[in-house]
């Protein structure tokens, strides 16, 4: 995966990693890349948070070939992109809906 940022000329926007008292892992990555047929926005993403005890987890991405997604568990969601501001208040409300978290 490093070597294909490289290739893309990746720029960090975003990274956050947290662990709460719960043991909840928050991971997130935004990345602004080259427009191409892969991220037309120009933007490449990853956001987990994983309850380790509980083992339930949210994560959101736009790796291709699938495009923008979300999964709850093991179940996959197709996912509208409209920004990056509203992916970041997406995942936020998908994990406290999910996990019961606040982030």
């Amino acid at each position: 995966m490093c070597f294909t940022m490289e290739l893309m000329k990746a720029e960090i926007k975003l990274y956050l990693k947290k662990t709460y008292r719960d043991g909840v892992v928050l991971e997130m990555h935004i990345w602004q890349v080259k427009k191409n047929a892969s991220y037309p926005e120009g933007i490449k993403y990853s956001l987990i948070c994983i309850d380790p005890v509980s083992g339930n987890k949210v994560l959101m991405d736009n790796h291709s070939p699938k495009g923008h997604h979300y999964h709850v568990n093991v179940v996959q969601f197709e996912y509208q992109f409209t920004g990056v501001e509203n992916l970041i208040s997406d995942f936020k409300q998908y994990v406290r809906t999910y996990l019961g978290v606040e982030i």
